[in-house]
């Protein structure tokens, strides 16, 4: 077998190979717009990639999560400002009944009224966001309340549930994000009694004291929806307070995604001048070469065993 006659020649085409590996290395980054595509473009630093592209990705889920939970939050906090409103205009109310010269007629019109309030605050209670409803706790897909007429407090609780749904910051910091309906309209204490700041019984009280003209009765139910106002409020400072965190929680999550991304693509990313520079002068090389080996004289295999 005649092995290679040419040296030469065979340093050109490993050189020429080299020149057309760098173009095409320079092709996949322009593409690609990374820099390390695969583990062996750049062995020492795919750990450091692997890891930033996975701290990336978790911010991105952060964020995603809190996003959710503000709506969540914004919607119970918008519907309790409409609820604590609600309870002053029953408060209001009730003074009126209280007012001696107030006639038993006029006190059954206003139990009437307030009857119908005591309505609107099981509706929200019912709130739903989603598709599932903002007060159900760890049983988000039916209400918790409806209204009974028969009852003490005016409603039925249809089940016990707790709220046990926490966000989490970008540091893995969790927080809890909302309420039942049990515990913000009809607290309880330990024992399952009523507790002296119940939001349904208060109004059901006043409104069953209007509808018996009973004159001492409206104003025990008047001090007792002020404890359930305050507690109302609470409530609502709760949910302010919840939402501040998960403004406060998603600007540091955008902020750390990027940082992240930022550190990431001085790895990762194609430098697009310097690499379509390289990539220019590669080319160049390339035509060089061809060009210069096209012009060396050509001695055939006969011509070089006789010469």
């Amino acid at each position: 077998m005649i092995q290679s006659l040419d040296p030469a020649r065979e340093n050109f085409l490993a050189n020429l190979e080299l020149i057309q590996r760098r173009i095409a290395n320079d092709q996949t980054q322009l593409s690609s717009g990374y820099r390390i595509n695969k583990a062996s473009d750049s062995p020492g630093e795919v750990g450091d990639v692997v890891q930033l592209s996975s701290d990336v990705a978790r911010a991105l889920q952060v964020q995603k999560n809190l996003q959710t939970a503000q709506g969540t939050v914004s919607t119970a906090q918008s519907v309790l400002q409409s609820a604590t409103q609600l309870l002053d205009q029953i408060r209001s109310e009730g003074a009126q009944g209280a007012g001696s010269t107030q006639t038993a007629a006029a006190r059954s019109v206003l139990a009437t009224e307030i009857a119908q309030q005591l309505s609107q605050l099981v509706d929200i209670s019912r709130t739903t966001y989603g598709g599932i409803y903002v007060f159900s706790g760890d049983n988000p897909n039916q209400p918790q309340y409806q209204v009974d007429t028969a009852s003490a407090t005016g409603v039925d609780r249809l089940f016990t549930t707790q709220a046990t749904t926490l966000a989490q910051d970008v540091n893995g910091v969790s927080f809890l994000t909302g309420k039942t309906a049990q515990d913000i309209f009809d607290h309880r204490n330990p024992d399952d009694s009523l507790a002296p700041d119940n939001v349904f019984s208060a109004v059901n009280s006043l409104q069953i004291a209007l509808a018996n003209n009973n004159t001492a009765g409206i104003t025990s139910a008047l001090n007792g929806l002020q404890t359930a106002s305050d507690y109302l409020n609470q409530q609502l400072g709760f949910y302010g307070a919840v939402q501040n965190r998960l403004d406060s929680s998603l600007a540091n999550a955008q902020q750390v995604e990027v940082q992240w991304q930022t550190s990431l693509g001085k790895i990762r990313d194609t430098d697009v001048a310097a690499v379509s520079t390289d990539m220019t002068a590669a080319e160049t090389n390339q035509q060089a070469a061809l060009a210069a080996q096209g012009q060396m004289p050509r001695q055939t295999l006969f011509e070089f065993l006789s010469g």
